[in-house]
């Protein structure tokens, strides 16, 4: 029969164990630390698209949600690091140029701006790693002094992260100063958006 002090020692142990046991994973496969735990954002009505985003499908169909299904993925250590990854290597590759002027969505190659940071990782994320569509959105927002930005929004069972071009780490939503505006909403039949009451 154990004692008080063993079975205690053992709890002890065992929580422990539980606790360390991401991270050590993590150390031994090369892989970051999983990704602090986020939280669903509030959903309002579905309101009208931007216009450049109906340009950008045109140029580019395969980016359209509409025929996706919108939910959240399983977030594996592995598909964080995918995140990160590609968080990170976009905002280095990708040198920031204001739209002047204009509102014009593109993917982001040499240049670009908010926006094109946000479809690029978008469409990597996809092509590259088998993301699900529905689990991914291009999002609105607004700055300090009511400025516009872009980002992905990456929907998951540990909650909504974000891949910024202001940041190199992939961050849980609330943890960012922003407005948050709007949303794509996969699945819809005449592609709106949603309304977020962030």
């Amino acid at each position: 029969m154990l004692s008080r002090r063993h079975l205690l020692m053992g709890l002890c142990g065992a929580a422990a164990a539980a606790t360390f046991a991401a991270p050590v994973e993590a150390a031994m496969t090369g892989l970051p630390a999983p990704l602090p735990k986020s939280s669903t954002m509030s959903a309002g009505k579905l309101i009208p698209a931007p216009s450049a985003w109906f340009s950008l499908l045109r140029r580019h169909p395969d980016l359209d949600p509409a025929a996706a299904r919108f939910g959240p993925l399983k977030l594996s250590l592995g598909r964080a690091a995918q995140l990160a990854k590609v968080n990170k290597e976009i905002n280095a590759r990708i040198q920031f140029r204001d739209d002047t002027g204009q509102d014009f969505w593109e993917i982001g190659d040499r240049a670009g701006d908010c926006e094109d940071y946000a479809i690029r990782k978008l469409q990597t994320l996809i092509r590259q790693h088998s993301f699900p569509r529905g689990a991914l959105t291009l999002a609105a927002c607004r700055l300090d002094r009511g400025r516009g930005h872009a980002v992905l929004l990456v929907h998951s069972d540990r909650g909504v992260y974000v891949l910024d071009n202001l940041t190199h780490r992939v961050m849980p939503w609330r943890d960012l100063p922003y407005r948050w505006v709007a949303r794509e909403e996969p699945g819809s039949p005449f592609r709106l958006w949603r309304s977020l009451a962030a």
